[in-house]
Order: C-alpha cells, then sequence, then structure tokens
C-alpha cells in the first residue's frame, strides 16, 4: 500500500503520493521561472516512468495544482501550473520540501534511514 501525504491549507487540501509528492516539489523549485511542462520531461526529471508520470499528473490535475496544456508534436502531453495552483506551491514549499526529504531515501546511507 503507498503512502499519501496530505499538505491542508485553507484554500485546499491535498492527498499526494510520492511520484506526484516528486513533481510538485521539482516544479516548485523553477516557479516563477517555468510555469509548463512536457509530461514525458517530468518523468525523466524525476526519475519515474511516462506512465507514473501521467497517472501523477492526472491526480495533480484533479487537484487544481496542474492543467492539461495540449500537445506538442515534439514534446508530447504538456501541463501547465495554473496561477492559484503557483501561489499555493510557493505557500506550501517548506512543507512539500519536508515530505521530500522525508520518502526520498536515496538522499541518505543506509545507516541513516535505520538510524531514524
Amino acid at each position: 500500500m503507498e503512502t499519501i501525504h496530505t499538505i491542508t491549507s485553507p484554500d485546499l487540501t491535498a492527498k499526494l503520493n510520492k511520484v506526484e509528492i516528486d513533481i510538485v516539489h521539482f516544479i516548485d523549485n523553477w516557479l516563477p521561472t517555468l510555469t509548463d511542462w512536457s509530461v514525458d520531461e517530468l518523468a525523466h526529471k524525476t526519475r519515474v516512468t511516462a506512465s507514473d508520470a501521467n497517472a501523477a499528473v492526472d491526480m495533480l490535475i484533479l487537484h487544481g495544482l496542474l492543467a492539461n496544456d495540449g500537445d506538442c508534436p515534439a514534446t508530447g502531453r504538456r501541463v501547465l501550473v495554473p496561477h492559484d495552483a503557483a501561489l499555493w506551491m510557493r505557500e506550501n514549499s517548506e512543507t512539500i520540501y519536508n515530505i521530500k526529504q522525508m520518502i526520498d531515501t536515496d538522499l541518505f546511507t543506509s545507516d541513516e534511514i535505520a538510524e531514524s
């Protein structure tokens, strides 16, 4: 069973899994410079399969954190970050970062994981 992480704010309560957290964390690091992405690029940057990225993006769209931006002949399916979602990510960036640190075991050695 996968772990779901809940981020609660007055405007939105998002229940996100690891892949969704990875994608939101990656996007948040680039806001406001970049606001639209290829789903394949998000998959590559977060080291997940294209099908996992598409499933995560679909859930993020349902939460209102992303929106479809059509298809590009060169890069495939594209998504963008709506203005309200960008504000939500900025307001919750510390929480997103902390969850990312907690669930990304690649950042730690086996000894550090065992201690925690």
